[in-house]
């Protein structure tokens, strides 16, 4: 009867084990999740789908927001715990450590013992039960200091890998806000093209009535005015998901309708190139976490070594046991204590530690030539961003200088249709060419801005107050070697 209950209990617990939800139970919970994230979105107010948001929005509100809410950032700060784990947990090489143990054993038989008298006595009885608690306190070995500077490292390896973080949320958020603000601003010329495309129509329609224009007049009207429909609803679709990307980077809810208040700034520095590369070799992230990655190997292949080292540990028991521990054939409880001193040094063990050694060796020869590697592709970037962020101001430049150039030329085909000197035609084309010269003014100072960025983010001092609409490089970056901070 106990062998049934005990494969019966068995027998219930695997079965615990194993239970899986199937495919039909695996939709049902997400039809659940659904329902309540669709009613969580038609809520205009905070809820697990976000920070509702509306009203004016700031740039660095937006940022503030992201380094707060961002759903990936979430889950790098979450590292935190992870490396408070490992830095307590690494303690066990130097802590003791206390066991409780107990045991119970069922022998096939007794033994007893005949005297000469014909009398006798059992000398091992068939239920043998035990408790004990054993404190062992390591005295030596290799791996304690290795452990312990290793879950230091990984503690700040943790913090530098969620700076790299924050800071490409940063870029992310303030490229998705700037790129809001040029769908907005691409949206107004296409609109004010349709509106001036219409009268246009209308004076075109008119005309014709008037005898004073051809059906051709007319129809190439039509057809301007029916592009830049298109064009506007294209610019409303972009400027939709635009909005829809800023609002998932800030962690905030989708329904939001936050009206984004700064523009677009175009703000001219010069740097340069020998001070951006010193600030990025002391500054970026990924190289303090390609630093502390080979810090970290370093102590992985002490801890190798380690292993061809003596353990020596001293350790404290006390046992209760039935039959008694000193007396074997007395059917009663006692106890015993046991102190001592254990070593241990391994001989031959299959070459296991040798080919260990040589693997953390290679990999730590494998993160110092990614380090190397890293320096170099920063000089590289550098290097590029430096040139990208110059480009970009002669283009904005020059996109002024033609915006100025399709105004004007507008204007003087517009009185010169006034006069009888211009076409309707040529009014048309040289409002096309002002539609394109306003989008392509925008999206060079949009270009500006983030190259303004991207130089920002490859020196490592893309803070949270490092906006793009102050200078990249201040004279405090040159100054001071520490790193930004989360």
């Amino acid at each position: 009867m106990r062998a049934a209950a005990a494969a019966g209990a068995a027998g219930a617990l695997l079965a615990g084990c194993v239970s899986v939800p199937d495919a039909r139970q695996m939709r049902e919970i997400r039809a659940e999740a659904a329902g309540r994230r669709v009613e969580n979105l038609a809520r205009p107010e905070t809820t697990e789908s976000g920070v509702y948001l509306s009203g004016p929005l700031l740039l660095w509100e937006a940022v503030a927001l992201a380094r707060g809410y961002n759903r990936s950032l979430e889950q790098e700060r979450e590292g935190r715990e992870i490396a408070r784990g490992r830095i307590q947990a690494s303690w066990s090489e130097a802590l003791p450590s206390l066991d409780l143990t107990g045991g119970y054993v069922r022998l096939d038989e007794e033994r007893t013992t005949t005297l000469p008298d014909g009398s006798s006595y059992t000398t091992r009885h068939a239920d043998q039960t035990s408790a004990g608690l054993r404190l062992t306190q390591p005295l030596f070995n290799g791996r304690i200091g290795a452990a312990l500077r290793a879950a230091r490292l990984y503690d700040e390896w943790t913090e530098a890998t969620i700076r790299a973080a924050t800071e490409a949320v940063q870029r992310d958020t303030i490229r998705a806000y700037y790129r809001a603000v040029l769908s907005g601003h691409l949206l107004e010329v296409n609109q004010t093209a349709l509106e001036t495309a219409e009268r246009q129509l209308a004076d075109a329609q008119a005309r014709r009535r008037q005898g004073m224009a051809s059906n051709y007049d007319e129809l190439r009207a039509q057809v301007e005015v029916s592009n830049f429909r298109a064009q506007v609803l294209q610019a409303r679709n972009e400027r939709d998901l635009a909005y829809t990307a800023l609002y998932r980077l800030m962690g905030a809810s989708p329904e939001s309708e936050a009206d984004l208040v700064d523009d677009i700034p175009l703000v001219m520095e010069a740097i340069s190139f020998g001070d951006a590369v010193r600030t990025a070799l002391e500054r970026r992230a990924d190289l303090t976490v390609a630093e502390y990655a080979l810090r970290l190997q370093d102590e992985s292949v002490a801890a190798a070594k380690s292993r061809y080292l003596p353990e020596v540990s001293g350790y404290v028991a006390q046992t209760w046991a039935n039959p008694d521990p000193h007396d074997s054939s007395r059917d009663e409880w006692g106890d015993e204590w046991q102190a001592g001193v254990q070593v241990s040094l391994p001989v031959f063990d299959g070459l296991d530690r040798r080919g260990t050694l040589i693997q953390e060796r290679a990999r730590r020869r494998q993160l110092e030539i990614g380090l190397r590697d890293a320096e170099e592709g920063a000089v590289s970037e550098i290097r590029q961003a430096v040139l990208s962020l110059k480009t970009a101001e002669e283009f904005a430049h020059s996109q002024s200088r033609n915006l100025e150039t399709a105004r004007e030329a507008l204007r003087l085909v517009e009185a010169g249709l006034k006069e009888g000197q211009n076409t309707p035609v040529e009014v048309m084309d040289a409002r096309q060419a002002l539609t394109k010269a306003s989008a392509n003014y925008y999206q060079s100072i949009f270009d500006h801005a983030m190259a303004r960025v991207a130089l920002q983010q490859a020196m490592g001092l893309l803070a949270p107050d490092a906006l793009p609409d102050g200078p990249v490089l201040k004279e405090s970056d040159l100054s001071d070697g520490s790193a930004g901070s989360d």
